[in-house]
């Protein structure tokens, strides 16, 4: 990596534009330059073996949302295992080749070289030089030729109701890098209203589903803009769940046991990857005086509260 980084100016907002557009066009001439070694064989070995995997259905609605005429970033929500195979099996479906930014610190080493040749963004999110550094690592693909994808949640989002956490600032810097438009996508998993044993009965399909292009520009905020993306992400996810019946909107109409028998096995018996959900909280963005929540559980008391399911616990009998 070079020494440029995208948080090098202090009190980065309080510039003018005319100072915000000369930094992000230094940052863009250093991406153009680059030359990307990585190998990207990964996709089509995804495109190929990873169907035969999954038992649920892919499909892909609102394409005519993506230009065809320039490379773009999707910003999608993430709420499990799948999200990474899936957004490379979307990028096969639309004939395009892309990268997606992947930490690496919650994989097993195999699925980390799955990405690793598959063109992937990786970071550890732990390290803060390298979440600065993937900002300009995912610039340099798109504008090299590839298009992105950036799960804009920072991790999981496995709470019963919320249609979107808070999106970080990384892909809205990627987009002022890049220029290119990016695409608010919803991956919805219809799940299965039934117990199930193991991840891989979870769902019964599987929507794509992407909303108009969004363009950021240097006139407001980065905080503004990603939370015009998350808003425009949030309408579209609470349209597919009213298009598809899917009842989330309170937690009234959530069913308690299904939803911590769901989310165990989302967390424990997914292949390649752990959860720790008290480390992956800390890459959520909880503005103010947001509750910090992401999970719900059954207190002493049999009551659905905001809480962690953990492995080692009681609870585990309901995924049985």
């Amino acid at each position: 990596m070079n020494d440029i980084s995208v948080n090098k100016i202090p009190n980065f907002n309080d510039l003018s534009i005319s100072e915000k557009k000369a930094y992000y066009e230094q940052l863009r001439k250093e991406c153009v330059e680059f030359k990307n070694a990585q190998a990207n064989i990964g996709q089509g070995l995804i495109k190929t073996i990873y169907p035969f995997l999954r038992k649920y259905q892919i499909e892909l609605q609102g394409e005519e949302n993506i230009p065809k005429d320039t490379r773009v970033l999707f910003v999608a929500n993430h709420s499990n295992s799948h999200d990474i195979f899936t957004a490379y099996e979307m990028f096969s479906f639309l004939e395009r080749q892309g990268s997606v930014m992947v930490a690496t610190d919650c994989l097993s080493p195999i699925t980390t070289q799955i990405f690793n040749i598959s063109n992937a963004t990786l970071l550890d999110r732990r390290v803060p030089r390298e979440r600065q550094d993937s900002v300009l690592s995912m610039s340099k693909k798109i504008l090299t030729g590839n298009d992105g994808l950036i799960f804009g949640e920072g991790t999981w989002n496995l709470h019963p109701t919320l249609p979107m956490h808070n999106i970080h600032n990384g892909a809205a810097k990627v987009s002022l890098i890049t220029e290119a438009p990016i695409i608010p996508t919803i991956i919805e998993y219809i799940e299965k209203e039934e117990m199930i044993s193991s991840d891989s009965q979870l769902f019964d399909k599987c929507i794509i589903r992407f909303g108009k292009p969004i363009v950021i520009d240097c006139s407001d905020t980065l905080s503004t803009q990603s939370a015009k993306i998350r808003e425009a992400m949030a309408t579209t996810r609470k349209q597919i769940w009213c298009d598809y019946d899917i009842k989330k909107n309170r937690i009234e109409d959530i069913n308690p046991c299904m939803y911590i028998n769901h989310t165990y096995a989302k967390k424990f018996k997914a292949l390649g990857f752990t959860y720790d959900s008290k480390k992956e909280q800390n890459h959520l963005l909880f503005l103010n005086d947001e509750p910090e929540e992401n999970e719900y559980t059954l207190n002493q008391d049999s009551c659905f509260v905001p809480g962690i399911t953990e492995k080692k616990t009681e609870l585990r009998k309901i995924l049985k």
